[in-house]
């Protein structure tokens, strides 16, 4: 079974830009990283590279909840990537994700922590990259 996710990416201006998904009626506007000469004020493609995996994961993570019926308070998370100069040029060379989950009773604890684990080494788009996913999951009582 094959699915397809499709995005129009199109030039605004400058060194600007916008993500269009298609079927989707809200465009995202990016520009290059302040690092890279850009005006550091909108998402760029390395904000979408984090934000995929992090994404990913708290999906895989609600859809494992779902199915083990997992009654959790909240779900928050950070998500970084690390970019640095190779003799390839500049690569991602890691993604630390960071979410806290809170749950209402003492018993959901460690059913959360292994579920996150689980979407964590489930989720489709950490799978498909090339650098290490290194999840630092808190799971915490309300």
């Amino acid at each position: 079974m094959s699915h397809a996710f499709d995005v129009q990416v199109n030039w605004t201006e400058g060194l600007r830009g916008e993500v269009v998904p298609v079927g989707v009626p809200v465009s995202v506007p990016f520009s290059l990283p302040k690092d890279f000469g850009g005006p550091g004020d909108e998402w760029t493609p390395e904000h979408f590279y984090a934000a995929s995996v992090g994404c990913c994961v708290m999906a895989t993570f609600l859809s494992i909840a779902k199915m083990s019926k997992l009654e959790f308070v909240s779900y928050e998370s950070q998500a970084s990537c690390s970019m640095e100069k190779t003799p390839e040029g500049f690569r991602m060379t890691s993604v630390t994700l960071k979410p806290r989950i809170v749950v209402s009773e003492e018993k959901d604890r460690d059913r959360a922590q292994r579920m996150i684990e689980k979407a964590e080494s489930m989720c489709p788009i950490s799978n498909s990259l090339k650098v290490t996913v290194e999840l630092q999951a808190s799971v915490e009582l309300a």
